[in-house]
């Protein structure tokens, strides 16, 4: 079987990680594959993998229809229907599918995250999300999606009901611990955009300072807030600033922290989501500090190791878990690698997306 993967994320993004693991595993499987997007190089080698370079210049919010174009172009010159499968990322879907269905390709919907934006893009990116959900519906095609809350918020906006639940794992080879600052480090690592809430997590580092502890912070990244915290990093020596790096240097950064930051607020993005970087820090042998909604919880209750708390709890109550974890974090980092390594393998959401990929297969 040949899947065909049609996204508009770029493999140089950090947030690419959980297409590429999942890629990775399906072409583990024996599968062979080929990744349609926008970069001008493949973003791994392997004997199974093909590249199809469609790079495009647009304005911010016409990027997404731009490269699907593209696609459609590349798809009636290049693709015929035998033993074919596709992947298709909710960006691209509005455009890509109904040709898809048009070939008679059977395809999956991808989704790893409604839309994330602000004012008029997020009103462009929302309609383009409830067209692409409501044509797997009306086509009866599957779609995955990264939580339960995530599949129950698609049902009720859209009235699809065949979501896959694909959780966020996390690669144990690279992400793992390592020599620990002396210092007692947080980090956070990702977009650096206020809504966030990263403002908040330089906010908890002055009032931990203030209360006498010897602590300071690490941003790792790009994003709306980057000036502000290349200021902050300037005036004020417990905080630190990296731009946007590779995956390897981000891993060898975490490694030599000591609490990973989820500072995310309780909106509707990020409630449905599967963070990734939760189960990097756990991996890297961090404790864990943030807010507390169904896309920051893990099933495993109590833990010490992880801390979740009310918004408007942030600051005082992650000033007393520090406390805590100035005595504790070499016990409370053993445990959360250990959990990592136990529960986040990606192995099970590979095969979860394989078995539908075989029933789409079977069903065609």
């Amino acid at each position: 079987m040949h899947v065909l993967w049609f996204t508009a994320r770029s493999f140089r993004d950090l947030c690419s990680t959980t297409q590429r693991a999942l890629m990775r595993g399906l072409l583990d499987h024996g599968l062979s594959l080929t990744l349609v997007n926008g970069d001008l190089e493949a973003p791994f080698e392997h004997a199974m993998f093909e590249h199809v370079a469609l790079p495009i210049k647009a304005r911010r919010g016409f990027q997404a229809k731009t490269l699907a174009r593209s696609m459609l172009s590349w798809i009636s010159h290049s693709v015929d229907n035998t033993a074919r499968v596709a992947v298709v990322e909710w960006r691209v879907a509005t455009w890509v599918a109904p040709e898809l269905e048009r070939r008679g390709i059977p395809w999956l919907l991808m989704d790893r995250s409604p839309p994330a934006d602000r004012g008029l893009f997020a009103r462009l990116q929302w309609s383009s999300w409830r067209k692409a959900w409501k044509l797997a519906k009306n086509h009866n095609r599957p779609g995955s999606v990264v939580s339960s809350a995530h599949a129950e918020f698609v049902s009720i906006k859209t009235g699809h009901a065949q979501s896959v639940v694909l959780e966020a794992g996390v690669d144990l080879a690279r992400f793992k611990p390592a020599a620990k600052h002396e210092r007692l480090t947080m980090v956070y690592h990702g977009r650096l955009d206020r809504h966030r809430g990263v403002l908040a997590a330089v906010m908890l580092t002055h009032k931990a300072v203030q209360a006498g502890l010897d602590v300071r912070t690490m941003f790792i990244g790009e994003g709306d807030a980057e000036a502000q915290l290349r200021a902050y990093s300037e005036a004020h020596e417990y905080i630190v600033f990296h731009p946007k790096t590779t995956r390897e240097e981000v891993a060898e950064l975490l490694g030599s922290c000591h609490v990973g930051l989820l500072p995310m607020p309780a909106n509707k993005v990020w409630a449905l989501a599967s963070p990734l970087k939760r189960g990097e820090y756990l991996a890297a042998g961090l404790c864990v500090f943030g807010i507390d909604h169904e896309g920051h919880r893990l099933v495993e209750k109590g833990v010490p190791w992880m801390k979740l708390v009310a918004q408007h709890d942030f600051l005082e109550e992650g000033v007393a878990y520090l406390r805590e974890v100035i005595n504790q974090h070499e016990a409370w980092g053993r445990d959360a690698r250990a959990h990592a390594e136990e529960h986040l393998d990606w192995q099970a959401s590979v095969d979860a997306l394989h078995e539908a990929l075989h029933g789409l297969m079977r069903d065609a």
